[in-house]
């Protein structure tokens, strides 16, 4: 049971939000994670607010002293949240099954409203509002009983805060000291040990952990007597006594074991390493160990890095709460629930981002992730892991879907990482070690649509003379730019060539052996920017009628500026996200006409070639 779709008006930044939440099937039992990213300030912690109460609200009726005291509400409501001009503010909330749950919030009493405002908003659910209240929410979890049931017993869901927090053991000494103790199990109705809100729940999965071991050694070890025939030696002849056997170990099987099945995989990808398992000290000093075959690895679960900790306990969470609920722990394939993690890349290194938590995700195929996060790495990672169409991503506060690519922070990181000295050595290794002239140019769609072009304009010859690289952008051909002011006698010779699209604000500029040159602008083109504008006008025709998603149009019309009545032009660009499509497709199936406007590059770059070595 899942979320399926999101309302949202005026809560804040989000000012107009529908969404649906995305699937890999029709029948939508195979979440994508989706990822929220934004500055701050976008609206994310609202965002997740939602998802978090109407949980707390499902859980109520079943558990009404569990987490949040009976009466009480997890989210305030309040008009300071309503978004600015605004007088009013609703939220719904779809899940799985017809569940539903909403809440408006009003700047004023609603009879009020009604007299002060010249509108009514147009939603059925405004007639659910009493006249002397000015906020209210609704859901019908009651008359769906047996769903909410199965949402809340059957399923994992979990929230974790971005203040969640575990103290290293460097911090708390006691914490080494401590021992896992047996898990006081609720038998009292109306409460539930199961709490959706984990803030530090390292222990309570300790005791859950040492639970769970102590169950596979006692209940589900396999021990057989197997027959051992003694021969015994009588005066004339040697019998065989049958009756001997020998105790041997057989290994484990249950549930129990299965489940430790499950978290070993857990630490086998957190440590990367498939040799790890987990151990349990002796009586005299209970703890739970990490073991890389016979020998301790580390002694204590406490001492592993922060980073690896913050990891192990958030899915560690995940299975715990999944098993001691009413659903069938079969493997981690088999957990359903929803889990969201608000700032996931929190106290993780880079490698951790990037690599580790992606695939942890992915070993929990049927768990609904709901996401926020800053961290442009781990959004590769996850592009790596599930491919392009495997997760989502959407940019507070327009709830816009992007690509990686399109994630600002990761332009921003990009650049600060660019102006570093690693990358300006890298450059200088990256010329010197180049038998031919360089030419950079702005993306690996430029160098790609260049190279094809040599094809058409019998250029090959020119083509194998020199190297071109893609630099990932204009800014970092900028970057390289700064090269040009080394003084290396090694570069003695060296020709470099820094080639902009026409709609960069450049000139054509020499220093030392670097060249900066514009492509010339095809003003006959209706895309202005990048170096699809040397494709005529034709070859745009071509590209829009075989997939018209290639192509965004903004139609014309009047508008102002600067208290002035002005004209805007049509215009036409190509979409940011299938820039790669268009470009294989052109590849593909264009022809010399299409291509031809490209001999332009290849006049810069012969007269490049032409010029001395004193030049």
């Amino acid at each position: 049971m899942y979320f399926e779709r999101l309302e949202i008006e005026n809560y804040g930044p989000l000012k107009s939000l529908d969404i649906n939440f995305p699937f890999s099937d029709a029948e939508k039992s195979k979440p994508k994670p989706l990822v929220i990213v934004g500055k701050n300030g976008s609206g994310k912690s609202i965002f997740l607010s939602h998802l978090v109460n109407t949980l707390i609200e499902a859980k109520a009726p079943l558990y009404p002293n569990t987490e949040v005291q009976n009466g009480r509400v997890y989210k305030l409501r309040s008009s300071r949240y309503i978004t600015f001009d605004q007088q009013y503010a609703f939220m719904k909330l779809h899940l799985s099954n017809g569940l539903k749950f909403y809440e408006w919030i009003l700047s004023c009493l609603k009879k009020d409203f009604k007299n002060s405002y010249q509108y009514t908003p147009a939603r059925q659910e405004w007639e659910e509002i009493p006249d002397e209240e000015n906020s209210v929410v609704r859901n019908n979890f009651p008359q769906k009983y047996d769903e909410i049931k199965k949402l809340v017993d059957s399923n994992c869901n979990l929230y974790f805060p971005p203040n969640r927090f575990e103290e290293p053991g460097w911090l708390n000494q006691s914490n080494l000291l401590s021992k896992p103790e047996h898990t006081d199990k609720i038998r009292i109705k109306d409460e539930s040990e199961r709490n959706i809100i984990c803030h530090s729940p390292l222990k309570t999965n300790m005791n859950w952990f040492f639970d769970l071991l102590l169950d596979r050694e006692l209940y589900e070890k396999k021990i057989d007597d197997i027959p051992y025939p003694i021969p015994i030696q009588n005066e004339k002849t040697i019998e065989i006594d049958s009756s001997w056997k020998i105790r041997t170990f057989q290994g484990y099987e249950g549930t129990s074991d299965t489940v430790y099945s499950e978290v070993v995989k857990l630490l086998q990808v957190i440590l990367k390493d498939k040799n790890v398992r987990f151990g349990l000290g002796t009586r005299q000093s209970r703890h739970i160990s990490i073991m890389r075959g016979e020998n301790v690895f580390v002694p204590h679960l406490f001492q592993l890095s922060t980073g690896e900790t913050a990891l192990l306990n958030l899915f560690l969470s995940i299975i715990r709460d999944f098993d001691i609920s009413d659903g069938d722990l079969a493997s981690l394939k088999s957990i359903t629930g929803i889990v969201i993690v608000d700032e996931i890349d929190a106290h993780l290194h880079t490698e951790l981002q990037y690599e580790i938590l992606p695939e942890l995700i992915s070993l929990f195929p049927k768990v609904q992730f709901i996401i926020t996060t800053h961290s442009p790495v781990f959004l590769l990672g996850l592009e790596k892991k599930f491919g392009q169409e495997g997760f989502e991503i959407r940019e507070l506060p327009g709830a816009d879907v992007i690509s990686t690519e399109r994630f600002s922070e990761f332009e921003n990181a990009y650049w600060a990482f660019v102006e570093t000295e690693r990358f300006q050595s890298n450059v200088k290794d990256e010329i010197l070690n180049s038998q031919k002239p360089i030419i950079f140019v702005e993306g690996e769609y430029d160098m790609r649509y260049i190279k094809k072009a040599a094809e058409f304009l019998n250029k090959g010859n020119l083509l194998s003379q020199i190297e071109i690289r893609p630099a990932g952008g204009f800014g970092t051909l900028d970057n390289i730019w700064k090269c040009s002011k080394w003084s290396d006698p090694r570069l003695e010779g060296k020709k470099i060539m820094l080639l902009y699209d026409c709609d960069t604000d450049k000139t054509n500029t020499d220093q030392n052996n670097f060249f900066k040159r514009i492509i010339p602008k095809n003003d006959s083109n209706p895309i202005s920017e990048g170096i699809e504008n040397l494709f005529p006008e034709t070859t745009i025709d071509k590209v829009e009628h075989h997939n018209s998603a290639f192509i965004d149009i903004k139609p014309g019309g009047q508008g102002r500026e600067g208290g002035e009545e002005i004209t805007i032009q049509r215009r036409k660009s190509i979409n940011k996200d299938r820039k790669g499509n268009m470009c294989n497709w052109l590849c593909e199936n264009g022809d010399k006409d299409d291509f031809s406007n490209f001999i332009t590059i290849y006049e810069l770059i012969e007269r490049l070639l032409s010029l001395s070595a004193d030049n």
